[in-house]
């Protein structure tokens, strides 16, 4: 997969010298990832906070071999961050985790790490088979901070959203009403948006 950060310029510049770019050279069969993740490196533009967002996308499945598959890749990413953390701690990895439950998300953690979505909230648009696919995962150490605790993690109602603009694109039926699996993702997404926030600490950015 390629992958794309959209960003404000107005609220971050990019940072090339951080720690960026897919985590392994080899993206073909990778014996690590499924899917090669991709580090984006972002910073304020007065320097109170920088951070690297890995985007990530796990393998699907709901059996124990899928389970310890994507156990070894966030293992793998978590490796990576420890070899690449001399300029930059705050690293947050976030996307389709394909995390099934509660009890796989605890399995999955890794030891220091924490989840916005610990509740284990359903991101996916299907209502019929809601899954808590969508995870950020942070160190609690070394970017609690900065994560607004506060604000948490919300998820959007892309079906709601999109059902107010359908008529702008098309004279059909809106797939979301009745929900048309198929349908609707062909047009959008089977995942909804997710959003949480970061903050600068007064301190500034403490590495």
């Amino acid at each position: 997969e390629w992958w794309a950060a959209f960003y404000k310029p107005n609220k971050v510049t990019t940072a090339s010298e951080l720690p960026s770019g897919f985590l392994s050279s080899d993206r073909t069969k990778n014996a690590d990832y499924e899917r090669v993740p991709y580090a984006f490196a972002f910073r304020t533009p007065d320097a109170t906070l920088d951070f690297v967002l890995i985007s990530v996308h796990l393998r699907p499945g709901s059996g124990n071999e899928d389970k310890q598959r994507r156990k070894q890749e966030i293992s793998s990413i978590t490796k990576w961050i420890k070899d690449h953390d001399q300029k930059e701690k705050d690293f947050i990895i976030l996307g389709d985790m394909n995390i099934e439950n509660t009890g796989e998300l605890i399995d999955f953690m890794p030891t220091g790490f924490a989840s916005l979505n610990d509740e284990c909230i359903p991101t996916n648009t299907n209502k019929n088979s809601p899954k808590p696919y969508d995870q950020i995962i942070y160190s609690a150490a070394n970017t609690g901070s900065e994560i607004d605790q506060t604000f948490d993690f919300k998820v959007i109602d892309l079906v709601k959203i999109m059902k107010e603009r359908w008529a702008r694109i098309s004279n059909k039926a809106f797939p979301g009403s009745p929900y048309i699996h198929d349908d609707f993702r062909k047009y959008y997404s089977d995942h909804n948006p997710v959003v949480f926030r970061l903050k600068s600490t007064p301190a500034g950015d403490d590495d």
